[in-house]
């Protein structure tokens, strides 16, 4: 059986070297994949002259929390659907790495008979006024809710006006929300909305890091101009818009099972929470996860160096069938 054609792409705009490595990592452990990077910032990966099997595209200048994020997204699926006439498609991080023998993991995927792997859970709480918010109630309103930037002002007392209004916009999330967003340095608003998502529709969130086949990447594509435009006015729709699309169309066979492992955000405090630690890799082990992230050598150089090792050792286990 002829193996299956994966794209895999990259959302990055920082640490060069760590996109490269990334690359080059990729397509040793996966002999016939390509790697595909959107990269926003000034500076280019291999200067502009990307190695085989591996691309850029041009880049559109990115926002957290911002739709900009979804449309490059679209961005890389559509070059690895048209030039590259991908199976698969994989979105990765710039600070991911493989944490399994994904020429293993793209034979298991293959042959899996599903569309997709999408992290994602049904936003089931809605918000009611005077309730504490719940963090189901916060994601609920991100997406139900219609959102836009305010002018960004560094003005104290337009902080200290703000803030309490954040505050009172907890128990008024139906309507009218209020946050801050620290990566961008300014302030959002979330406001009812009239016209509703399709009869039956219900909303998801989860995670942007997912393996998709091109039959769901086609049915992304097909997306409803009017589901598009509810979600460009959405707060940080990378986590919902893709998740909702494809959990709602009854046609494609998806599980909700983790492409990326991540650390989970608990109470307890360690530097960097989200940066991973040579502690973790037996979490990392037990996930079954294709990859985990972020890995940042300025942090702990080790776990990079141990992951790899682990992979490596792995492929070159014996076959359960040898003698």
């Amino acid at each position: 059986m002829t193996g299956p054609r994966v794209a895999y792409l990259i959302l990055s705009h920082k640490d060069l070297a760590h996109v490269e490595a990334l690359a080059a990592r990729i397509l040793e452990l996966s002999p016939a994949g390509e790697v595909v990077v959107h990269h926003a910032a000034a500076e280019v990966p291999w200067d502009g002259v990307p190695p085989p099997r591996t691309h850029l595209v041009e880049p559109i200048p990115v926002l957290w929390g911002d739709w900009s994020l979804v449309e490059a997204s679209l961005r890389l699926m559509r070059f690895a659907a048209d030039t590259l006439d991908a199976d698969w498609f994989v979105m990765l991080s710039g600070d991911d790495r493989p944490v399994r023998d994904l020429a293993a993991w793209e034979r298991e995927l293959h042959a899996s008979d599903i569309d997709g792997l999408v992290p994602a859970r049904e936003l089931t709480m809605r918000p009611s006024f005077g309730r504490r918010p719940s963090a189901d109630d916060l994601n609920y309103a991100r997406y139900a809710l219609r959102w836009r930037a305010l002018p960004h002002t560094g003005h104290r007392w337009w902080r200290s006006i703000l803030g309490p209004v954040r505050r009172i916009s907890r128990y008024t999330q139906p309507v009218f929300k209020i946050e801050y967003a620290p990566r961008r340095e300014t302030w959002v608003v979330g406001l009812f909305r009239r016209r509703r998502l399709p009869v039956g529709w219900a909303l998801y969130s989860g995670s942007q890091w997912m393996a998709l086949h091109r039959r769901a990447v086609t049915a992304l594509f097909a997306t409803d101009a009017s589901v598009l435009q509810w979600f460009r006015h959405s707060w940080i729709p990378d986590q919902g818009f893709f998740q909702t699309v494809l959990h709602n169309n009854r046609g494609l066979r998806l599980r909700s099972e983790a492409l990326t492992y991540v650390v989970p955000h608990t109470s307890e405090k360690r530097p960097a929470w989200m940066v991973l630690r040579s502690e973790d890799l037996e979490a990392i082990s037990r996930s079954g996860a294709a990859f985990a992230r972020k890995f940042d050598p300025a942090v702990d150089q080790r776990v990079i160096t141990m992951v790899d090792a682990a992979v490596d050792a792995s492929r070159h286990l014996p076959s359960e069938r040898s003698p």
